[in-house]
């Protein structure tokens, strides 16, 4: 439970956010995402890389998925590039986030053999790319060591930069308040007569 409530602090931090800065956050009308099958693509490659099936290569569960996280990350890489131009202002600097956050991550889990470690105290547990920290591993600061008492969890400094893109990109793709009721139409005036025309008279072609 406190594992589903630490993925969706982002949606609730976005909806806090965005209705403080006049915006609706259940319309997300900026967020118009290009290249959504790489996206499912790279889903699945990080799913069949956590899961190691029975009939996954040996060489590809070799270092934690190793080569299966390399294929994640230059998929991931390509689908944030493709993005980043149609984007608004506000969107590109969510998606600049959630790259940094998701490449920090990246550079530790390669930099410790394809895992990433976590605080030994922390009560979580080993599995395919996790790994308790130790004295060996390298870059113990970009691992999961940052407690969240909120959540009872350890987090990487990768896991905070990720969320707040997040945040950041909802909250840019939300639509404003008086977009989304429709702009206000300012009522016709009413007993204006064009210049040059008296009460009582009619329009006559050649006057």
């Amino acid at each position: 439970m406190a594992h589903l409530l630490f993925v969706l602090s982002p949606l609730v931090a976005a909806a806090l956010v965005g209705a403080a800065l006049g915006r609706v956050p259940w319309r997300l009308t900026g967020l118009r995402l290009r290249a959504t099958a790489l996206l499912w693509v790279t889903a699945a490659v990080a799913v069949v890389r956590y899961t190691a099936p029975g009939w996954l290569p040996e060489p590809l569960r070799r270092a934690h998925g190793l080569w299966l996280a390399c294929v994640v990350w230059a998929l991931a890489t390509i689908w944030f590039a493709l993005n980043l131009r149609p984007a608004t202002p506000v969107v590109r600097a969510g998606l600049c986030l959630m790259w940094t956050g998701f490449m920090l991550n990246a550079i530790a889990v390669a930099a410790n053999g394809g895992a990433m470690p976590f605080a030994v105290d922390s009560g979580a547990a080993a599995g395919v790319g996790h790994v308790p920290l130790g004295p060996g591993h390298h870059l113990p600061w970009l691992t999961d060591v940052l407690v969240v008492p909120a959540f009872a969890r350890v987090v990487s400094v990768g896991d905070l930069v990720l969320m707040a893109g997040i945040t950041t990109l909802l909250v840019g793709a939300m639509a404003r308040r008086h977009t989304a009721a429709g702009p206000d139409v300012p009522a016709r005036p009413t007993g204006i007569r064009s210049p040059g025309r008296m009460e009582g008279d009619s329009y006559r072609p050649g006057r």
